[in-house]
């Protein structure tokens, strides 16, 4: 358990993901100023619909690009870790930010069975998304969130990936949700040639 500054959003960063935010609230500006200071991370929990969600990730300021005179910041982050909230967020003292208790997800090893069943499948559905071949790295995805970064998915569906409870199970997820969106992209792809014969 451990106690860290909170910025919610309505977007989910994946780990290992980069992310471009414009920072306007003084909060978020003392926040940040913070973190570029002394190193520190911060987490971002997902909010939908106005509401605060469980999960979040831990990200890590990367570069600040632009600073205005008002002192609002254009910046990237990295997302390092999943995190599950364990309590409201609460002010944190001498701060303008939140932040709050939460437990920090440290799973490294993906495992190999698994990504070697994902990898084909990852190949095919962005070959026929693109209609041209694609080239990966011999060492992509590495991992799960490897993987959804390449998809390009919503934030809810990526909210859907970092709540579940290991790598084994999101790769399995991961898989089984392939296999639905390739079944449809090639059902579109045969309605769009029917379409072009008529």
């Amino acid at each position: 358990m451990k106690l860290i500054p909170l910025f919610p959003l309505d977007v989910v960063i994946l780990p290992s993901e980069e992310f471009y935010l414009h920072i306007f609230e003084p909060r978020y500006q003392q926040l940040i100023a913070e973190a570029k200071a002394e190193g520190i991370s911060f987490g971002i929990p997902f909010v939908k619909n106005g509401e605060l969600q469980g999960f979040g990730t831990i990200v890590k300021l990367k570069t600040v690009f632009s600073k205005y005179p008002e002192g609002e910041l254009d910046i990237s982050v990295v997302g390092t870790n999943i995190f599950k909230l364990n309590e409201p967020l609460k002010v944190i003292e001498d701060k303008l930010y939140s932040g709050a208790t939460v437990y920090i997800f440290n799973e490294t090893e993906s495992p190999q069975s698994y990504l070697l069943k994902l990898r084909p499948l990852l190949l095919e559905y962005l070959q026929l998304k693109k209609g041209e071949p694609v080239k990966l790295n011999s060492n992509r995805p590495e991992t799960s969130f490897d993987a959804a970064a390449l998809l390009n998915f919503s934030p809810e569906i990526k909210y859907k990936l970092i709540s579940l409870n290991s790598e084994q199970e999101r790769l399995i997820w991961l898989t089984n949700e392939l296999r639905i969106m390739l079944q449809a992209r090639k059902m579109e792809i045969q309605l769009d040639e029917d379409f072009y014969l008529n």
